[in-house]
């Protein structure tokens, strides 16, 4: 349901989460859904070892390849009756473009993890939550698939939702750190007839991270 919950209606979306939107989940709901989709936030990541990533650069097929070709034509060029000097220049050439290749192999994943880092400092701390009949603010880690959520101007949506009730005219969201988008964008409850939507299509889903701009709403978290 997460990736098409934006196709589908709204009472459709209610009936798979099996949630009432005027009282929400209830203890035993969260409960199992807890066990079976666990905790809404990013797994703690304790980072790849700098000896781990080296190694892992030269685990490639191509790369054994150009070692043993180096080694070969060390050794080739040493039979010959070369110099020292000489029969290194071909294999110390290869070496160093190995070893170019292996820094940027290392930075690229480094710049990836501290990527990842980066984005729990657009996580939501908690939420307004409909449960068992009443509004109350609980963590956003502690949020579920299926839980009715309610937003306003300001908030920072807490996990990707599925918009079910407008509590205002209108309903604007900025999810330029998704999108890119220059300004803040309408969103509404109906459903887009478009299983294939992109993200700036997708106008009844707000998502995780993004912030209120204008309006108020109720939706239901799907991820």
């Amino acid at each position: 349901m997460e990736g098409d919950a934006h196709a589908r209606e709204v009472e459709e979306v209610l009936v798979h989460y099996q949630v009432d939107p005027q009282h929400g989940l209830s203890a035993a709901d969260v409960t199992r859904a807890i066990a079976q989709y666990g905790r809404n936030e990013l797994a703690p990541d304790e980072g790849t070892p700098l000896w781990k990533l080296i190694i892992k650069q030269f685990d490639d097929l191509l790369v054994k390849i150009l070692i043993v070709a180096a080694v070969v034509d060390f050794i080739i060029a040493a039979s010959s009756g070369e110099s020292f000097l000489s029969a290194c220049v071909e294999p110390l050439v290869i070496v160093l473009i190995l070893i170019a290749n292996a820094t940027v192999g290392v930075v690229t994943e480094r710049n990836a993890e501290q990527a990842i880092e980066e984005l729990k400092a657009y996580e939501a701390a908690s939420a307004t939550v409909l449960r068992e009949g009443r509004l109350q603010q609980v963590p956003a880690a502690d949020l579920v698939p299926g839980d009715i959520v309610e937003l306003t101007v300001g908030d920072q949506v807490p996990a990707d939702l599925r918009a079910i009730q407008l509590l205002s005219n209108i309903l604007r969201v900025d999810q330029s750190i998704l999108t890119g988008e220059s300004h803040s964008v309408d969103k509404h409850t109906s459903a887009v007839p478009n299983w294939k939507a992109v993200y700036q299509d997708k106008v009844n889903i707000l998502f995780s991270g993004t912030h209120v701009t204008c309006g108020r709403c109720r939706a239901v978290v799907v991820g």
